[in-house]
């Protein structure tokens, strides 16, 4: 009788057999090889603009991946969230304890456009020229896929949403008034916020270029708001303490149009990229308490971010009963949303927020079909 033949391995532990297998000599030569080459350019960049440069897009890279591979932001969220219809909302106290937030969702990114628009045919050739373009930026700070910027799409996104802001009024028939196109034009108090990624910032800085020409006013970069994504994308190029890069941004606005200075960030509250550990809910807690204990001057807080965190927040703070869209559905690209945030205690005396569901209201673009 022929013996049974034998099993596979499978490709983990054929990989593993053939490491093993190797000199181990030559493994730590290799070792030793790359560490030198880690501290010639730790020396080098004392003096090289170049070497700096090579060391930061090495350490980016190496972190980045590190993130994609070790990441725990969906970790740790608690089992059972508290029903935010408990919160006692203190909108007697002066000056309420509520805001009004609007979330607008940064426009198409260079990351989106390789990986998001299908596998088909197509798709081969878009990751071509994603590494084309990493290739070509690959001794600047830049890069196409770590902290993904707009793409073209994404840029021409924000030059519609900029035509929408310009024809948003913030009166109708002359009977009625529109707080939310108001505070989106700048017409009272309001402040501009983005997360602490590039395509986020560009948004805003592109969609609100009428009324940051006028106003002068600073964007906001608060690190809270980075996305909840393990993908490179989602990892910020802009250190602590860094404003997010715009460079370029003005080219994008078309017609020839200039600023006599370009958009700029106050990088106060950017802490920097996200540990490994951090636990998404602790972010939506962070930006809320923020937003109502830190914006004291506005009555409303624009907010430039991301899709899958938007949608946790709405999961967070909407009421269980509510079975809005805005729990199941992304933002579109470059749409704006409004709500009211109010903030009180839980039953048991906890500091709490709650979207009031009746204040949710779709400014331009919308949902997700």
């Amino acid at each position: 009788m022929p013996a049974p033949p034998p099993v596979a391995a499978s490709s983990s532990s054929l990989l593993l057999s053939r490491v093993l297998a190797l000199d181990p000599i030559a493994l730590l030569a290799c070792a030793l090889f790359l560490m030198g080459v880690y501290f010639a350019l730790v020396l080098a960049a004392g003096s090289s603009p170049l070497a700096r440069i090579v060391l930061f897009k090495t350490s980016l890279f190496a972190r980045s991946v590190r993130h994609l591979a070790l990441s725990r932001e969906k970790s740790g969220w608690p089992k059972t969230r508290p029903d935010p219809d408990v919160v006692v909302a203190d909108v007697a106290l002066s000056p309420p304890r509520e805001k009004r937030v609007i979330f607008v969702r940064h426009g198409e990114s260079t990351w989106n456009e390789v990986f998001n628009r299908g596998f088909g045919p197509g798709f081969p050739l878009r990751l071509a020229w994603g590494l084309l373009h990493e290739a070509a930026v690959i001794f600047s700070r830049g890069s196409f896929f770590v902290d993904a910027p707009l793409s073209h799409r994404g840029y021409r996104q924000a030059r519609e949403l900029r035509a929408f802001l310009k024809t948003y009024e913030p009166t109708g028939d002359g009977t009625t008034t529109n707080p939310d196109a108001a505070a989106l034009r700048g017409d009272v108090r309001s402040i501009l916020v983005g997360s602490n990624l590039r395509r986020a910032v560009a948004t805003i800085a592109i969609g609100f270029w009428d009324r940051i020409a006028r106003t002068r006013e600073k964007i906001i970069v608060h690190s809270a708001l980075q996305e909840m994504a393990r993908n490179v994308d989602a990892y910020a190029i802009a250190r602590r303490g860094e404003a997010v890069p715009l460079d370029g941004v003005e080219a994008k606005i078309g017609g020839g149009e200039t600023m006599d200075q370009i958009p700029s960030c106050d990088a106060r509250n950017n802490e920097g990229n996200k540990k490994v550990d951090r636990c998404g809910n602790d972010a939506l807690l962070e930006f809320a308490a923020w937003v109502v204990e830190n914006t004291k001057d506005a009555d409303c807080v624009i907010v430039g971010g991301h899709s899958l965190w938007f949608k946790e927040f709405f999961k967070a703070f909407l009421p269980r009963r509510s079975d809005h869209v805005a729990k199941k559905k992304k933002i579109v690209n470059c749409g704006c949303v409004g709500f009211t945030l109010q903030a009180g205690r839980d039953d048991d005396g906890r500091v709490a927020y709650r979207i009031d569901p009746k204040s949710v209201d779709v400014i331009y673009g919308g949902f997700a079909k």
